[in-house]
């Protein structure tokens, strides 16, 4: 279940911060306009624009690789939650499910993305991070 306080968000874009030069994903809400941004590490943007432009390789790359571990050991990533900011840094859960058993993972929002991506997995954002990044 998803606390009613979670919007569901999907990736809008994925940029570059000409201020910092430090790639940015844009996340916004599936059914509004609100937008969140993160700023997240080359390796991770990377592994997100890869997933959305459909590339593929021929050996696994580590989110690749993860999200076969998952599916390998029984279980599924269900969602992402990105939670809470806490001195600049985003927090976000992965929500995998074994057996029918709820296990949440501590993980960063830029890795929870790309495996959300790679395995269809909705990703949620705390309501008051959307707030306080509202147009």
């Amino acid at each position: 279940m998803v606390e009613g306080s979670m919007k569901e968000v999907e990736v809008s874009s994925l940029g570059l911060d000409k201020s910092s030069n430090t790639p940015v994903v844009i996340l916004q809400e599936s059914d509004g306009e609100r937008m969140l941004p993160i700023w997240i590490g080359p390796s991770e943007a990377s592994a997100i624009a890869m997933e959305l432009a459909g590339i593929k390789f021929s050996r696994p790359l580590t989110h690749d690789l993860f999200t076969t571990v998952v599916s390998g050991l029984g279980s599924e990533l269900v969602r992402v939650l990105i939670t809470k900011v806490e001195d600049n840094t985003y927090y976000a859960s992965l929500v995998l499910e074994k057996e029918g058993e709820m296990i949440s993972v501590d993980a960063r929002p830029s890795d929870s993305i790309a495996l959300a991506l790679r395995a269809d997995a909705p990703v949620f954002a705390d309501e008051s991070l959307l707030e306080l990044t509202s147009l």
